[in-house]
C-alpha cells in the first residue's frame, strides 16, 4: 500500500539525519588530523653503518660509502648500538661525529656516555652506526619516491623496434 504525500513529506521532515551528519563530521576531522600529520610530522632519516672499529683512545671509525660522506658533516648526531655478548645484546650510546676523510669511507665518532667505558674494547666487538642525516616530512618523502619512479627509464609503448622505419 502506498503512502499519502502528506505522510512522507511530514516523514523526511521529522528525520533529522543526524547519524549521517555526526559520521561526517568524525570522517572530516580524521581526515584532517591525517592531512596534519601528513604534511607536518617529521621523520628521521638515517644513514646506516654495521662496519666499525674502536680505537685505543675509545673512539669509533665506522666505515660508509662515499655517496653518504657527503650528507655526514661533524657535529651531527649518531646513535652507536654495540652487541657485546655472544647472544648480540645491544648497548645503545648516544655520540656525535668528530670528523670525516673526505678522501676515504672513514667517518670518526666519539661517545657521549660513560657507559662506552664500561665496555671491554675487543676486536670482535660488533656494532652498528646510524648517523642522523635529516628530518623530512612523510609529503617529502612520498615526493622523492615518485620522482625516483618517474626518472626510471620507462618501457616503450609501442612493440615495434625503435631502430626500424
Amino acid at each position: 500500500m502506498s503512502l499519502p504525500f502528506s505522510r512522507s513529506v511530514r516523514s523526511l521532515g521529522i528525520d533529522s539525519y543526524r547519524a549521517s551528519r555526526i559520521g561526517m563530521v568524525l570522517a572530516l576531522v580524521i581526515m584532517i588530523v591525517l592531512l596534519a600529520w601528513f604534511f607536518l610530522a617529521k621523520v628521521t632519516l638515517y644513514e646506516v653503518s654495521s662496519d666499525l672499529s674502536f680505537t685505543a683512545d675509545g673512539h669509533v671509525l665506522a666505515y660508509f660509502p662515499k655517496e653518504s660522506l657527503k650528507r655526514i658533516q661533524p657535529g651531527q648526531p649518531v646513535i652507536l648500538r654495540v652487541y657485546y655478548d655472544t647472544e648480540q645484546t645491544a648497548l645503545t650510546l648516544p655520540a656525535m661525529v668528530i670528523s670525516t676523510e673526505k678522501d676515504g669511507e672513514q667517518v670518526e665518532i666519539i661517545v657521549n656516555s660513560e657507559e662506552a667505558y664500561s665496555l671491554p674494547l675487543q676486536e670482535d666487538l660488533t656494532g652498528q652506526v646510524q648517523v642522523e642525516i635529516e628530518y623530512v616530512t612523510p609529503a617529502t618523502l612520498v615526493r622523492r619516491a615518485s620522482g625516483s619512479y618517474l626518472n626510471n627509464s620507462q618501457f616503450p609503448v609501442s612493440p615495434q623496434d625503435a631502430g626500424q622505419p
